[in-house]
């Protein structure tokens, strides 16, 4: 099965993304766009949970979204070297969900402390006949803090390990899988709703001189790597894959599709000419992280033997 049948033409989705791109303006990253205000670049980025939320609602989860909501746009941002600052959250449900908005709100709030992330605001809008369960999505205003850094060939690419599947492929994770059945003995409602793993401790590794680029591992999958890469390559090989990943393939999805649309098992990938130093500091820091390849002259993407982009 690929997303496509799922319901989700990542096709279509670049055709949006085109048009969308004829309207902006402003300083261009990998994951953000900013303006310059006095001597600093601003930026505004926006991202949601997506389906994730119909398992956690049906979970008794949704806190986790709150989380996630803020955990997803941390880490795009990141990858530019900037830190979020303020966040603003919308979140439509469908008329008897009422109760599922404040617990989101629980859910951001206990990421907003851990992220050191203000609480500016938000909508609230309960919408019959446009929304069947609920919406949660997250605005971030963000700082830049660090310049990342050109990658050269050579450069090796570090992976620092996910919670799971993170907020990405839930369409299609909830055609392959109940959330009453079990991944190697462990339900589906804990081994695919963990929160998403937040990156924000690595930004002043850009600061040091470990980090020269950085990839968010989310829609797209491994795809994402030619943000940080540009005109490069890369050939990655990511050893031993998390049960759940291994249990994508076991049913049927294909592995160019897979490592397309899942981050398996890696929700960072960092690009370094010091990969020893960056583990360890990024294992100081909490992260589970190894060498998962090296940057290539060619401009393709490899992950395990298969070519992604």
């Amino acid at each position: 099965m690929r997303y496509k049948d799922a319901g989700v033409d990542l096709d279509k989705q670049k055709t949006i993304h085109a048009v969308a791109r004829r309207l902006l303006s402003g300083g261009e990253g990998a994951y953000v766009r900013w303006i310059e205000i006095g001597s600093h670049d601003l930026a505004l980025h926006v991202d949601g949970v997506g389906t994730k939320t119909v398992w956690l609602l049906q979970a008794g989860k949704i806190e986790v979204a709150g989380w996630d909501c803020l955990a997803v746009n941390i880490n795009d941002v990141v990858c530019d070297g900037f830190k979020a600052v303020a966040v603003v959250d919308y979140i439509a449900v469908s008329p008897g969900l009422e109760d599922a908005a404040a617990r989101v709100l629980k859910g951001l709030e206990r990421a907003s402390a851990e992220a050191d992330v203000v609480i500016l605001g938000g909508e609230t809008a309960i919408m019959p006949d446009v929304v069947n369960g609920i919406d949660v999505v997250c605005t971030v205003l963000a700082v830049r803090e660090a310049i990342p850094r050109p990658p050269s060939i050579g450069d090796y690419v570090v992976g620092v390990e996910s919670s799971g599947p993170h907020a990405n492929g839930y369409s299609l994770l909830r055609r392959l899988f109940r959330l009453d059945e079990e991944i190697c003995g462990v339900p589906v409602a804990e081994s695919l709703l963990q929160p998403v793993v937040m990156y924000h401790k690595i930004l002043p590794l850009f600061q040091e001189g470990l980090i020269k680029a950085a990839a968010h591992i989310t829609g797209g999958g491994f795809t994402k790597l030619k943000r940080a890469l540009g005109n490069l390559g890369a050939e990655l090989e990511l050893g031993q894959l998390p049960c759940w990943a291994r249990a994508v393939l076991k049913k049927g999805v294909p592995k160019d599709e897979a490592y397309r649309v899942f981050n398996m098992g890696i929700g960072i990938a960092l690009v370094t000419d010091k990969p020893a130093d960056l583990v360890r500091r990024l294992e100081d820091l909490g992260y589970s992280a190894r060498v998962i390849g090296r940057v290539k002259p060619e401009g393709s993407i490899a992950v395990d033997g298969v070519r992604v982009s």
